[in-house]
């Protein structure tokens, strides 16, 4: 089968599966499973997709449909840089649909009739982004992606927080997609055509001849990308957004949906954008854009004391990170290829690593609100690690490698990010001074998920009803996701092969060196130029070194001193106090550094006028279209299930009308 069969295949059974999700949304877990087996079948026929084109190169683009009148063509191409893409929402959406199996339960039926079908449609509107060669397309797609996603993001509709949350995303993206459309009508005036191929030759063309248009056009695209990828300014949305939306959702948005912002920056700025003095230019912009992100949203990510929010704001500052890596891969692409190879591989590679741990860390946070019900790090109880051993340890995976922590996954694309700055010293001293920046907020990052770690999972157990282990469902994905981490930490060379492809299929990068001209041919990294080694990093040295170290002060030193443990309560100096009053609160955590930083995140004065009532009812489907096809459904299925009486003479009958229904029909067909 061809790479367009294969996904249309994929889309359908994510249809399907809404649909009949949707019919089973009375037994909770039967329409969760129904979801799990369709995006679990969906993504694997997307897997296909992605090894066959990875391996033997992408399939010729096929065009489904067209209309000629705007120059527009529903295509389908799956390049490199769209199969690592494909690649991650795959198996991103899967995990996070298991998880939401059991998760789920907390709501009613209607919950999870508007939950499981909305998600599967999202999947299928991600999937065309990322598959689709036709800007008009892309952007239907990208409506379907933006509108499901509201929709999630609205969930628990009745909540005032949910409703200011949702309006808050809807209105940004809107806007956001205004801006693609804008540029995108820009450059069709000059070609006639949606096609990325006549895109591109549009925009070299307004280059020469009216570079300001062809400045406009970038910089509406840039909002339009930076916004669905929550870069500062313009994401202030993410951080209300995410923790609105149920647990699984929120997984998906952090792990896969916001790398779609990612996705379109590279394809505008080095696919559209032929490689000129445009592009050093905007990548500038977009590098000081990423690192005011990094900066500013894991300094925000510091204060927070609720865990989503917490997390959604990391979202920000690891976009951040990408958005650097990418715009200093663009500043030294026409006069250091070697160079701007490195920062492009490590920004792309950063989405991969990313993908992973922040929906680990999502998960994470979901299971403790599934079980404690709460998402304060105040209103916690601690100790959660003595009952919940398992989301702990893949807690503290995922909080050591969104921290950079060897020798885990982040470290080794932040590794790369890092060694682009510093060696492109020679081109600017502006890169080596942003790079001491990301490195700063990576210690930043630590402290905050020490914070998280130690106000959820350490400290003195309770005694008092303690929680329960989440179920193994909601366990499997929180592991693969923890293991995935440590494995692309240690062979960082086997999935970076896969993203060096991703890069020389982009034009304006097709000239880079090949991996092994980049990084050495070991399972390591090392960067060589003219023979003189560079930079190196050896995981797999380093983690038996640690490893080794480990066994050494354990077994070595506090073992070889048979010393007792004893169990004793803290000493209150002879008074009597209560465990949770002399427990340190985790909102006292570097408390002085967050003063310090305290008017980062300025809060606008002017305050939203409250939501109108006609148009809440407007942009409220479910009361006056969804709820009452969810209805109507179950309605019609319960008058089918009357017929199943058990009568055989009754079944017989039923086949005898059947029977005559066909021959009628026929004889007014052949009449």
């Amino acid at each position: 089968m061809t790479t367009v069969v294969l996904l249309e295949l994929a889309v359908l059974l994510l249809v399907a599966g809404a649909v009949v999700s949707l019919a089973l949304a009375r037994s909770l877990r039967a329409a969760g499973w129904t979801a799990v087996a369709a995006v679990g079948a969906s993504g694997l026929l997307v897997w296909i997709v992605v090894v066959r084109t990875l391996s033997s190169g992408p399939d010729p683009e096929a065009t489904l449909a067209s209309i000629p009148s705007i120059g527009a063509a529903l295509t389908v191409h799956v390049d490199a840089l769209s199969a690592v893409f494909l690649a991650t929402v795959a198996t991103i959406a899967f995990l996070c649909t298991l998880f939401s199996v059991e998760y789920m339960t907390r709501f009613t039926a209607d919950g999870v009739a508007k939950y499981y079908p909305v998600l599967q449609l999202l999947i299928a509107g991600i999937v065309g982004v990322v598959a689709t060669s036709d800007f008009f397309f892309f952007l239907v797609f990208w409506e379907v992606m933006t509108l499901t996603s509201f929709f999630l993001v609205i969930y628990e509709g009745g909540s005032p927080v949910c409703q200011k949350a949702g309006l808050k995303y809807f209105v940004v993206n809107q806007g956001a997609a205004l801006a693609m459309l804008a540029a995108g009508l820009i450059l069709w005036r000059v070609s006639g055509s949606f096609h990325f191929g006549a895109l591109r030759d549009a925009l070299g063309q307004l280059l020469e001849t009216r570079p300001a248009v062809a400045h406009l056009a970038l910089l509406l695209l840039f909002l339009g990308f930076a916004t669905k990828a929550g870069i500062l300014p313009m994401g202030s949305w993410l951080p209300d957004a995410y923790p609105a939306a149920p647990g699984g959702a929120a997984a998906f948005f952090g792990g896969a949906m916001t790398k779609l912002g990612v996705y379109g920056l590279l394809r505008a700025f080095l696919v559209f954008l032929p490689l000129s003095g445009a592009t050093v230019v905007w990548g500038w912009v977009i590098a000081a854009a990423g690192l005011g992100s990094l900066f500013v949203g894991t300094l925000m990510a510091l204060k927070q004391d609720d865990v989503k929010r917490l997390m959604s704001f990391h979202a920000i500052g690891q976009m951040g990170y990408m958005f650097l890596a990418i715009g200093f891969g663009m500043v030294l692409l026409a006069t250091d290829p070697f160079l701007a190879a490195l920062g492009l591989l490590g920004g792309i590679f950063h989405v991969l690593n990313n993908a992973l741990y922040k929906s680990g860390l999502f998960l994470t946070a979901a299971a403790v609100e599934y079980r404690t019900g709460e998402r304060s790090l105040a209103a916690l109880p601690g100790g959660l690690g003595a009952y919940m051993a398992v989301t702990a340890g893949c807690a503290v995976v995922a909080s050591l490698a969104i921290a950079g922590v060897p020798p885990l996954n982040g470290f080794s694309s932040k590794w790369l990010i890092y060694a682009t700055g510093i060696l492109g010293a020679k081109e600017s001293t502006l890169l080596p001074v942003a790079t001491l920046a990301a490195m700063f907020i990576s210690l930043v990052t630590l402290a905050s998920f020490l914070k998280y770690l130690g106000g959820t999972f350490l400290g003195v157990p309770r005694k008092n009803d303690p929680p329960r282990e989440v179920s193994v469902s909601m366990q499997l994905p929180q592991i693969v996701l923890a293991l995935a981490c440590l494995a692309f930490g240690l062979f960082p060379a086997v999935p970076l092969g896969f993203v060096h492809q991703a890069v020389a299929s982009l034009p304006s990068a097709s000239g880079v060196p090949a991996l092994g001209a980049l990084l050495g041919d070991g399972s390591g990294l090392g960067v060589a130029r003219a023979g003189v080694e560079m930079a190196i990093w050896a995981p797999l040295p380093v983690a038996a070194v640690l490893v080794l170290l480990g066994l050494f002060c354990y077994r070595g030193i506090q073992r070889a001193g048979d010393a007792p443990i004893r169990e004793v309560q803290v000493w209150t100096c002879g008074e009597e106090v209560r465990p949770e009053e002399y427990r340190y609160p985790p909102g006292s955590f570097y408390r002085p550094f967050k003063e310090a930083f305290s008017g980062i995140y300025p809060k606008a004065a002017w305050r939203p006028p409250p939501f109108p009532v006609p148009l809440r009812r407007i942009l409220d489907p479910d009361a006056w279209l969804y709820l009452p096809l969810v209805r109507g459904v179950e309605r019609a299925a319960r008058g089918v299930s009357r017929t199943h009486v058990g009568v055989p003479q009754v079944y017989l009958l039923w086949m005898v009308v059947g029977v005559v229904a066909v021959v009628a029909i026929l004889l007014l067909a052949g009449s």
